[in-house]
């Protein structure tokens, strides 16, 4: 790769450049005038083992600069990066909305416990004058089915269900019959 002008100074020579005054372009009295001058190239150490020193940062620098390039480059570890991001947030908002539903699936059956609770008493309610009414061995006769129905609900809804289709095959006959003939 090759630059056009001068050499760029290390970060840390930069920092070190000097302040001047406000409108004068002379330097202030903490640093000295060498360092104030911008057009000047700066000057190499002397000594060996301070050019080594900035050598050495100078291939620091340089290091970091390549990896921030190399990192810029890697489209694919940047797109895994994206990709693990988006997914954090997509699974942050599904738990939300899962806690949103359960709050919201709790409200809607108690709802409905609440109405169940309150069709009962109805229909315990318009059931009463009927029950006082009957008389008595037919009481004790509805009580005892009710028991054993509850006891026997497999084979009760077995047959209600093979009389429900039994029903429905002689009217599927009888509507087709009558298809036929007319």
């Amino acid at each position: 790769m090759t630059t056009s002008g001068r050499a760029r100074k290390p970060a840390g020579q930069r920092a070190a450049k000097a302040d001047t005054s406000v409108g004068t372009g002379r330097p202030t009295d903490e640093m000295p005038e060498t360092a104030s001058r911008t057009d000047a190239a700066p000057a190499a150490p002397d000594d060996p083992l301070e050019l080594e020193r900035e050598i050495e940062r100078t291939r620091e620098q340089l290091g970091e600069t390549v990896e921030l390039l190399a990192a810029k480059a890697d489209v694919k570890q940047r797109a895994q990066v994206k990709a693990t991001e988006l997914s954090e947030r997509v699974k942050t908002r599904a738990g939300q909305a899962r806690q949103k539903a359960a709050a919201r699936g709790g409200s809607v059956r108690s709802q409905l416990a609440a109405t169940a609770a309150t069709a009962r008493k109805r229909a315990a309610a318009a059931a009463t004058p009927a029950w006082e009414s009957a008389p008595e061995p037919v009481r004790q006769a509805v009580a005892k089915g009710a028991s054993t129905a509850r006891q026997r609900r497999v084979p009760l809804a077995a047959a209600a269900g093979a009389l429900i289709v039994g029903y429905l095959a002689v009217k599927w006959r009888q509507s087709s019959s009558l298809r036929r003939g007319a």
